[in-house]
């Protein structure tokens, strides 16, 4: 088995225990195990419990096992959900659309 560091660390803000950076596989089954509290351990807590620990015999990569463990740490609350690109500009779209919608609706009345 070797340790497998993510791309860019995790920071997570963890009841309790305050900010806690995750830079690899391992640490992230550490974190898991360890500091994880247990009413937060479901479905993506064991997907990302087991990706890292595929990532670490090699049978998943880097990014899938960050992956994993980003959700898990959202769907916990420790981390805040990062938008993608094209989420962001649909959100412009949408700011967008709803600054015209009031001028159309009175165009209407």
């Amino acid at each position: 088995m070797t340790d497998v560091a993510f791309s860019k660390p995790v920071v997570l803000r963890l009841p309790g225990i305050g900010a806690r950076k995750v830079a690899t596989s391992y640490e992230a089954i550490e974190c898991l195990e360890n500091e994880w509290p247990d009413w937060a351990r479901g479905r993506s807590w064991r997907n990302a419990y087991f990706a890292c620990r595929d990532a670490l015999d090699g049978w998943c990569s880097e990014k899938g096992a960050r992956e994993s463990f980003t959700k898990a740490a959202i769907r916990a609350g420790f981390l805040e959900a990062r938008r993608s690109s094209a989420n962001r500009s649909h959100g412009h779209l949408m700011a967008a659309a709803n600054a015209v919608a009031p001028a159309a609706l009175r165009r209407m009345r």
